[in-house]
């Protein structure tokens, strides 16, 4: 990495083949924006470029957003032609070493490396363009079946939100325009390619209250209320559930939503999460693990251990087997994650088969550490 401080002796920042766009903008902040640190601190960034590879492609277009004094502002670096390449990554490295956090749409896997690629191939420095930095796109992507997105692109992120463009393209299709407007100058072509980038960094900013689901999930719940309910099902069979409330003190979603998991449907709005298990009563077996210290007693149907079992008569016992070692209870069930049941025990209607389930009973949500679990297991499914 190049993380020396800029010396910027040698260039010559007055020449007329690059572009500089600043103007402040409107911005609501409805996420929280101080938890991600000093407002002041934080550069919301976004490139364009002529092609997807770093070594021969050229990056033609710098944009930023960031908060300074009470309000929030736009920059643009543009290269009027393609000399300019340098000179606009120049200033750019020197305007973000003065910010501490990077923030940016998939940045970590494409602008990122370019810019860096660029910069070794101009042997331009970097400045600290090696701070912290905050991938959005990252932090969504493993909520994209929850939100129920067919893709997790910028553009259907903030349609989800209900974040309006005018911009109608997408980056690959304006490298011909870009080229188009080297060639002709035509002032349309310019402010297409403006418009793109400057609704991408501008958009960024808004996109933070994405990150509600992580923090949503990722936080303590407390039960409000758990209740079995009743409902026939459509071969009109009476089928029975449990509905658990819970809540979230610290953290609400911007925009309701619900998935399946586990035979259990989550339904999320606001700071309250509702889950609906379906209920089994009757019996279920429960597995033993170490299947070589038991034997399985036919007749009764069920393992016992050897240190007891040595005592019944060899014609009634056998050596238990993975699938045989086990005994049973009746009780009422509800479905359960394995990753998430820690030391409850979990049982089967048969071996390994799924779902897993533990013995219902109005303290198994006390603990917050389990709720938090079960709920992140369904997620991870």
């Amino acid at each position: 990495m190049f993380c020396f401080p800029l010396d910027t002796s040698g260039y010559d920042f007055y020449n007329k083949i690059m572009i500089t766009i600043t103007k402040e903008f409107d911005f609501t902040d409805t996420y929280g924006i101080n938890k991600l640190g000093d407002p002041e601190k934080l550069l919301f960034f976004d490139i364009e470029t002529t092609g997807l590879s770093s070594k021969k492609d050229m990056v033609y277009l710098i944009g930023c957003v960031y908060f300074r004094s009470g309000s929030w502002h736009m920059k643009q670096w543009f290269a009027d032609s393609v000399e300019a390449e340098k000179e606009i990554l120049l200033h750019f490295f020197l305007f973000a070493s003065k910010f501490t956090i990077l923030i940016h749409f998939n940045g970590t896997t494409f602008d990122i490396p370019f810019l860096k690629e660029r910069a070794v191939r101009f042997n331009t420095p970097l400045g600290h363009f090696s701070q912290e930095s905050l991938d959005i796109y990252k932090c969504i992507r493993p909520y994209k079946k929850l939100l129920g997105l067919a893709d997790c692109k910028q553009k259907t992120l903030e349609a989800f939100l209900g974040i309006g463009r005018e911009d109608k393209y997408n980056g690959g299709q304006l490298i011909a325009f870009y080229w188009e407007y080297l060639r002709t100058g035509k002032e349309q072509l310019y402010q297409l390619l403006l418009l793109h980038n400057e609704e991408d960094i501008e958009g960024l900013p808004a996109l933070l209250p994405l990150l509600s689901y992580q923090d949503f999930f990722h936080s303590s719940f407390s039960v409000k209320s758990e209740q079995f309910h009743e409902y026939l099902t459509f071969q009109n069979v009476k089928e029975e559930e449990l509905l658990v409330t819970c809540v979230n003190e610290d953290t609400a979603i911007p925009v309701p939503c619900s998935f399946s998991s586990c035979s259990c449907t989550v339904f999320c709005q606001n700071n309250t999460l509702t889950f609906r298990l379906p209920v089994y009563k009757g019996t279920l077996k429960y597995f033993f693990k170490n299947y070589a210290d038991y034997y399985y007693l036919p007749e009764e149907d069920r393992a016992l251990h050897k240190s007891v079992a040595v005592y019944v008569d060899k014609s009634h016992r056998k050596k238990a087997t993975a699938k045989t070692c086990y005994q049973k209870r009746d009780g009422i069930f509800i479905p359960f994650p394995e990753k998430a049941a820690e030391e409850l025990p979990l049982f089967y209607e048969e071996y390994k088969k799924p779902p897993s389930y533990v013995e219902y009973h109005k303290k198994i949500w006390k603990s917050p550490e389990i709720l938090q679990k079960f709920l992140l297991a369904l997620l991870s499914n």
